[in-house]
């Protein structure tokens, strides 16, 4: 049966996920605070895969699921996101996107929030997981002592510091209302950067949002060819999204807060410099991007940025000062660093690994066959050698 007002519309932007999707879509079907309850939007931004086919058969079989095909290929989640926006219906609106999943009580704790406190929006933590080593990972914006806490109807002068967790439109339940009576909707044509522009919107027109310590979403970290390396992809365009997205945030806070944002900026920008892949570039190149995001990392907090960025600092105060090259040497550095801290940490996994089978008892049981094994082997080889002589 069709929702006539539901209490949740998710808007999913989709586009060649058929190994995902799936799972995702099911995980919002099995949220606890019941699926009738809930809305999907799937906007399907021409896929060529067999995930059009997927789509269509989960609205064959749910009522209150809807695909829009769109004709032409956006190439950027904007456009799809703010046609689901425009056919929304629900109460409040939150975002998902197809490879990731959803925990099966998360919509119910931050609906339950926004209930008793009528805020503009609740907001929870990320989860990042990788199916392949089967780790997890918390961003380190969420390990701030500041986060770890809940606030009811605050706002964005009294809790600065929110602007520098990870930008996210995925972990926020808005109420419809509140987007459509600011006109908050999201830029079209960027690939990256679009979510900050969103979030900061979020942030100086509410009046009152809350936050939950919680996870409320789990983001699934691929390494397909889909999530093609930095210089696979055109970081520099990738990296002029971040630039610009700060840059037209940048005119609507105050000095406090954009400090706070221009660490969730730098972090971005750190994070796709500071790699391996960055250094594949051209020298020219190179250049051209510090250039580029140098009216960023213009007036840092000096004090906010040490707390945030120890080992990056000195790169930043070198960039902000116009020393490209010698900021580039130290960027090789700190790449460097952090390659051998990845092999160091490596390594010391698989010497865990070793000592563990060794001390256990399965191990040791064993022993006594391995040795004669070792015996046997020996022996024929010494055999063969006299033989050979």
């Amino acid at each position: 049966m069709k929702l006539e007002h539901p209490l949740l519309t998710v808007v999913l932007p989709v586009y060649n996920v058929e190994a995902y999707v799936e799972e995702c879509l099911d995980s919002i079907i099995g949220q606890t605070m019941g699926f009738e309850n809930i809305e999907v939007i799937l906007v399907n931004d021409c896929s060529t895969d067999d995930t059009p086919a997927i789509l269509n058969s989960y609205a064959e079989r749910f009522k209150n699921i809807k695909v829009i095909h769109l004709k032409e290929n956006c190439g950027a989640p904007g456009k799809p996101r703010n046609i689901g926006l425009q056919n929304a219906q629900g109460e409040y609106i939150i975002f998902a996107d197809p490879d990731d999943c959803i925990p099966s009580d998360a919509y119910e704790k931050l609906y339950g929030v926004m209930k008793e406190n009528n805020s503009d929006f609740v907001m929870g933590k990320i989860l990042s997981f990788n199916e392949e080593s089967g780790k997890t990972f918390e961003h380190i914006t969420y390990k701030d002592y500041f986060l770890q806490k809940h606030y009811n109807n605050v706002n964005i002068k009294e809790v600065p510091f929110f602007l520098q967790v990870k930008t996210s439109a995925c972990t926020k339940m808005v109420k419809s209302s509140f987007l459509r009576e600011h006109n908050i909707i999201f830029p079209e044509g960027m690939r990256n950067g679009e979510d900050k522009i969103y979030d900061v919107a979020l942030f100086t027109n509410s009046k009152k949002f809350s936050y939950i310590p919680e996870f409320i979403y789990y983001y699934r970290t691929r390494n397909d060819t889909n999530n093609l390396s930095l210089t696979q992809q055109n970081i520099k365009s990738t990296l002029k999204n971040d630039v610009t997205a700060a840059l037209k945030v940048k005119k609507s806070l105050n000095e406090i807060e954009f400090s706070y944002f221009q660490i969730n900026v730098l972090r971005s920008l750190l994070w796709k410099i500071c790699d391996r892949e960055f250094n594949k570039v051209t020298l020219a190149v190179r250049l051209e991007i510090l250039e580029m995001i140098r009216p960023v990392v213009a007036d840092f907090n000096p004090d906010l940025v040490g707390k945030y960025f120890t080992i990056e600092k000195p790169f930043l105060s070198l960039l902000e000062k116009n020393l490209l090259i010698e900021s580039l040497q130290y960027n090789s550095m700190i790449i460097s660093r952090r390659w051998w801290y990845i092999k160091g940490t490596e390594l010391q996994q698989h010497y865990e690994k070793q000592q563990k089978i060794k001390n256990s008892l399965s191990w040791k049981i064993t022993k006594i066959f391995r040795t004669k094994i070792k015996m046997k082997k020996l022996k024929y080889k010494i055999k063969e050698k006299l033989v050979s002589d």
